[in-house]
């Protein structure tokens, strides 16, 4: 959904230039129909369609039973307030017909949308994006460890801040949001920078509100990994490719069909890489994340360690 936001509004976000242009193509031959009406450009949109996380290893499979599961009044109710935000003579009047119609058939038709949606646009990216935003859950969860709460928002957000056990987020509509024991979900999120949100804000709801923030190094994912001829030198071309791709924590797999090379061929270069303290294993379920050392991000920067 963050995603669509920026693909809506692509002149608001220029930080995403890179990305916009290589969905170009797919974004040309892609129809959202409904999904593309109520995918706010800026401000509100329908909270059902951001359904908060159940952890961090949900998949979109879960995400998307989680807005079929949505309560028919709910949808009905957030698809009105959509449609009165929006001008009906700037919708066709079929998509205007069902945003206003049955809403199990609205819901049904908003969630095979997101599937395409994902597909498209997210799914090619998901190793390395995927690989940034546990390294964000990683960096998080050692903070809250060693900080606590005021630790945790120290350099979460600008907008957020931690203050006589509230939190208070600057630059949204004024509101109180009493947590009743809810809890609160921490969702990075690699198309969101600069923003801050928040929602569900209805305190009646069962499920906890999500928190969604920009992921740490998020202008990583758009840069392409390259090593200086030096360390290619050094280390030989392919190894020095995975070196350097490891700067967005990925598994075997993943880095070998970013580099182009046989997962067997990148494994046997990862386990070089780690004897030589250059890259650091940390297990994710059933997978294995690679990522870079402070060692090797000196050396890849020509820097003393």
């Amino acid at each position: 959904m963050s995603a669509l936001v920026v693909l809506k509004s692509p002149a608001r976000h220029g930080w995403y230039l890179t990305w916009l242009h290589t969905v170009r193509d797919v974004v040309a031959e892609l129809d959202l129909g409904l999904l593309g009406v109520v995918a706010p450009s800026k401000g509100h949109g329908p909270d059902f369609l951001w359904p908060s996380p159940a952890g961090p290893r949900t998949t979109i499979e879960d995400d998307l039973a989680q807005v079929r599961r949505t309560d028919p009044g709910i949808v009905a109710a957030e698809l009105a307030a959509q449609a009165r935000r929006l001008d009906p003579r700037t919708v066709p009047d079929g998509l205007y017909r069902t945003l206003t119609g049955d809403p199990l058939a609205a819901r049904d038709t908003l969630v095979a949308q997101q599937r395409l949606a994902w597909q498209a646009l997210v799914a090619p990216l998901w190793d390395r994006i995927r690989g940034l935003l546990d390294a964000d859950i990683t960096t998080r969860s050692r903070q809250l460890a060693d900080g606590g709460l005021e630790g945790l928002f120290a350099d979460l957000h600008q907008r957020a801040v931690w203050h006589n056990d509230e939190l208070h987020l600057t630059g949204l509509r004024h509101a109180v949001l009493d947590l009743r024991g809810r809890g609160l979900v921490l969702v990075p999120t690699a198309f969101g920078w600069p923003h801050l949100g928040i929602g569900p804000t209805d305190s009646t709801s069962a499920s906890p509100p999500a928190l969604v923030y920009p992921v740490l190094g998020a202008a990583r994912l758009w840069e392409r990994a390259v090593p200086s001829s030096a360390v290619s030198r050094l280390l030989g071309a392919g190894r020095a490719s995975v070196l350097a791709e490891t700067f967005v924590p990925g598994t075997t797999s993943g880095l070998a069909g970013r580099v182009g090379l046989a997962p067997a061929t990148v494994s046997q270069h990862l386990s070089v890489l780690r004897d030589a303290g250059l890259v650091s294993a940390s297990r994710r379920g059933r997978e294995v994340l690679y990522r870079q050392t402070p060692l090797a991000a000196a050396l890849l920067r020509g820097e003393s360690p």
